[in-house]
C-alpha cells in the first residue's frame, strides 16, 4: 500500500508539484556543475577563447596575394590543372578552350571539418 493512497486529492497535488521542482532542481545543478566542469577543463588545457582568437585573427594585417607561378613542380600539378580544367568545363557545359587556369590556391576552412564532412555526405546521399 502507497503512503499516497491514504492523502486527499490536494496533498496529493502539491506533493506532486514539490518532486517536479525537486527534480528539475536536480537537472539545473547538474548542468551548472558540468559546465564549470567544462571551463575548468578549457582553462587547464589553455584553450584560449574563440571571441579573443577572432579579435587576434582579424586584427592580423591582410596576406599579400601571391602572384601565380607559371612553372609546375611535377607532372601531378599538370594532371590536377587538367583534372579542374575538366570538371569545370563539364559543370558549364562549355569547352575548355573557353576560359584559361591562373591559379590553383587551396581556401582556408570556413567551418568545422565535422561539418563539412556531415555535408558530403548528405549530398552524397542524395545523388
Amino acid at each position: 500500500m502507497l503512503i499516497t493512497d491514504s492523502m486527499p486529492l490536494g496533498e496529493k497535488l502539491v506533493s506532486s508539484i514539490a518532486i517536479t521542482i525537486l527534480g528539475m532542481a536536480v537537472v539545473f545543478v547538474v548542468l551548472i556543475i558540468i559546465a564549470y566542469s567544462l571551463d575548468l577543463l578549457r582553462v587547464l588545457l589553455g584553450e584560449t577563447d574563440k571571441k579573443q582568437s577572432d579579435k587576434k585573427i582579424g586584427s592580423q594585417e591582410p596576406a599579400t596575394e601571391q602572384k601565380p607561378q607559371d612553372v609546375y613542380k611535377s607532372d601531378e600539378d599538370i594532371e590536377l590543372v587538367v583534372l579542374l580544367t575538366a570538371a569545370i568545363s563539364a559543370h558549364r557545359g562549355s569547352s575548355a578552350d573557353d576560359f584559361f587556369v591562373k591559379s590553383i590556391r587551396r581556401l582556408p576552412q570556413q567551418g568545422s571539418i565535422w561539418a563539412t564532412v556531415g555535408r558530403q555526405q548528405q549530398m552524397s546521399k542524395r545523388i
